[in-house]
């Protein structure tokens, strides 16, 4: 498809956040970047924000979404895995497609798989055979390695290094700066605190600190 063929697509940010702003900034650059924009930015969806410093608009909450839902596209911009999952799970219109925003900065090959509603930040590199789920977060300058997966709803926050043939299982969620050494499993809804390295297998449902990370307590 040639640029000047984009067709403008609606759409509405779950998250009026920081974080939901700066993907906010993420659909302006993509749009920069093109001949014709790509995407335009409906407003946001929020439970308890009303307005953006930015001005965005605050369209209403999940109920409004669901109620005056059309043929527009959502990306949800919350960081935490298990609340994303808990505000995905609530939208009950058919006519809402997810959208994936791809900031034009990434580096990564033909190779690499990426699902709806995911969401991938500027300077973030992926290298070879690299599976990313549905509604998975990379934030700012996240590195990923050959072979790995990432399962849906993980969350990767600035500067985490993922080494090849790891995998992350559903809903893991790690911190700033977190590393993670090859042929290593994440277990699902399980979170890596800021700076720690993974250097062997976690379980589920855990939070892991430290180097190397070790699990300091277990959640339901």
């Amino acid at each position: 498809m040639r640029r000047e063929e984009l067709i403008i697509k609606p759409l509405v940010i779950i998250g009026a956040g920081g974080f939901g702003r700066e993907v906010a900034w993420l659909v302006s650059d993509i749009n920069n970047a093109l001949s014709k924009p790509q995407w335009d930015i409906l407003g946001f969806v929020d439970d308890s924000v009303v307005e953006t410093a930015e001005g965005y608009s605050v369209l209403g909450g999940i109920d409004w979404l669901n109620k005056h839902a059309a043929s527009f596209f959502v990306v949800c911009a919350i960081g935490n895995p298990s609340t994303r999952k808990t505000v995905i799970d609530s939208i009950s219109s058919s006519s809402i497609s997810f959208g994936t925003l791809i900031h034009p900065s990434v580096k990564m090959s033909k190779y690499v798989t990426v699902l709806e509603g995911s969401i991938i930040c500027s300077d973030t590199i992926i290298t070879t055979n690299v599976k990313i789920g549905r509604h998975c977060i990379l934030n700012l300058g996240t590195r990923i390695g050959h072979d790995s997966v990432l399962d849906d709803y993980s969350s990767l926050m600035p500067g985490v290094n993922i080494a090849g043939d790891v995998v992350l299982g559903k809903g893991s969620y790690l911190g700033l700066n977190a590393s993670v050494i090859n042929k290593v499993r994440v277990g699902d809804w399980t979170t890596v605190g800021a700076g720690a390295t993974v250097v062997s297998d976690l379980p589920e449902k855990c939070v892991a600190v430290g180097i190397p990370a070790k699990p300091i307590k277990f959640v339901s």
